[in-house]
């Protein structure tokens, strides 16, 4: 099991709110500044994942257990919803069950669209796992580290929707490809923010912020914002402008990392953003299909006066009711095999 890093959590917390803020109503209120954060909420996100990436475990072991923390969550949920929608006889069942087995955004059904994070998260594991072992990269200087890095990142960028809504024809059918399985199209930009985290393990793990650094890349990701045209949505296949949206995303990542670090000295911001980081699983599950109905049965009172206020209130209900959601898992046995990884008890050595 992972060790427990508080700021690392705390961080962990801070991406998963933003990602629930930018699917919830609050956005159409700036929408300017949700897609500005878009530049590091994800690649925060997979930058930390990288951290206590370890390749050391066999290849049976290691996709094991990276399929039971991640897949098995994402189908026990999306084939739970699929039996409901059996039973409630909608239309398109075939089409359904094939989106949720090739693991894209747009191939599930819109409220669970955040769970293609989760497919995505796994090949991710996966890729950097095989590169670490056939190259040894892990042991070599920082030069060849960063090196691929850099080629990882311009290759992932430059063929990023290749094919997204690629049309061919199969059989005399045409076919639209909404980018690969489990987004392996974006696999590349992935992979250069989870190994860039795994490279920097032990400065992240004992963070310090450099208060020169933090003002720098706030000024710099502003700079980036205001005067570029730098946008990321790996989800719908968008990384405009390579150098300036990777820019926007280090110094994002560094401020963030930083906004943890001084959140870990406080006592109720602490805890709240701990909190929500040790669930992130949950809230990144259920927090559109919670929010949209909350926001959904508010708006049927017909007060568009209040429509602000319901957006917020939808946003907190979603974000707050996972949190129960991981309580009553944590409580039953059942649950919890579907949601949390099995812990193997190893046996004692003579």
């Amino acid at each position: 099991m992972e060790n427990r890093v508080e700021h690392v959590d705390i961080a962990k917390g801070i991406s998963i709110i933003l990602v629930a803020l930018f699917h919830s109503r609050i956005y159409s209120l700036a929408p300017d500044i949700m897609n500005a954060m878009g530049l590091f909420r994800m690649p925060l996100f997979f930058f930390l994942s990288g951290v206590f990436f370890s390749a050391s475990a066999d290849t049976r072991t290691f996709l094991w257990k990276k399929s039971d923390a991640l897949l098995k969550p994402y189908f026990a949920t999306l084939l739970t919803v699929f039996l409901f929608t059996v039973l409630f006889g909608e239309e398109d069942l075939l089409r359904q069950l094939i989106g949720i087995f090739y693991g894209n955004g747009v191939t599930i059904q819109s409220r669970w669209i955040p769970l293609w994070f989760l497919t995505h998260l796994f090949l991710t594991y996966a890729f950097a796992y095989f590169i670490f072992r056939i190259t040894n990269i892990q042991n070599k200087k920082v030069f060849f580290k960063y090196a691929l890095v850099v080629t990882l990142m311009v290759f992932g960028a430059q063929w990023i929707d290749v094919f997204w809504y690629l049309k061919f024809t199969l059989l005399g059918k045409e076919i639209v490809m909404p980018g690969l399985p489990f987004g392996l199209d974006i696999v590349f930009i992935s992979t250069s923010f989870f190994i860039s985290g795994a490279f920097l393990r032990q400065k992240v793990i004992h963070f310090h912020p450099n208060v020169f650094v933090l003002v720098l890349s706030i000024l710099a990701f502003l700079l980036v914002i205001i005067l570029t045209d730098a946008r990321m949505d790996l989800n719908k296949r968008v990384y405009a402008s390579l150098f300036f949206t990777t820019a926007g995303s280090v110094c994002g990542i560094y401020a963030v990392m930083c906004l943890a670090f001084y959140l870990k000295k406080t006592a109720i911001p602490r805890t709240v953003f701990l909190t929500f980081g040790q669930a992130s699983l949950f809230v990144l599950i259920f927090h559109i299909a919670i929010g949209s109905n909350v926001y959904g049965y508010l708006r049927g009172f017909e007060m568009p006066r209040l429509e602000v206020y319901f957006a917020v209130f939808a946003f907190l209900i979603s974000i707050s009711i996972p949190l129960l959601i991981k309580y009553f898992v944590l409580k039953s046995r059942v649950l919890s095999f579907f949601y949390f990884p099995v812990q193997v008890k190893k046996v004692p050595q003579d």
